[in-house]
């Protein structure tokens, strides 16, 4: 009995000292490194690098791997390092009457999801961007 109380004892203490998740450790991180001259070159890298879109909602133009299929909200290489990305115009649309609707999900006109159409732009880059 007593090696039946210690066991679910020290079960119970390890799970005391479980990891943290990585936004409760983000948020704990310094906000200034030991080192600024090393991490002045990844840094910029980081914040230069596209982030994927996992599912689109409302997003109109994306950059999109014409290998792959993954998105992402801007310009650069894919992630998986299959190439270039292009730039990527998305529509959205009721399926029923094909008129345009504001967002991806359930179509406000009808009972179905809006229908998401993506144009790729010529040249791979919007026209502002030329």
């Amino acid at each position: 009995m007593k090696t039946i109380l210690v066991t679910i004892a020290v079960l119970a203490l390890a799970g005391c000292g479980a990891p943290k998740s990585s936004t409760e450790t983000a948020s704990q991180a310094p906000a200034t490194s030991a080192t600024p001259a090393a991490d002045a070159g990844t840094g910029a890298a980081a914040a230069a690098a596209p982030s994927q879109i996992a599912e689109l909602t409302n997003q109109t133009l994306i950059y999109e791997c014409p290998k792959c299929g993954m998105m992402f909200d801007a310009a650069g290489t894919c992630s998986m390092g299959c190439g270039e990305l292009v730039a990527t115009e998305v529509s959205y649309s009721c399926p029923k009457d094909n008129k345009p609707v504001a967002q991806a999900g359930q179509c406000p006109r009808c009972p179905m999801n809006a229908r998401v159409d993506k144009t790729a732009m010529a040249g791979g880059v919007p026209p502002n961007k030329h």
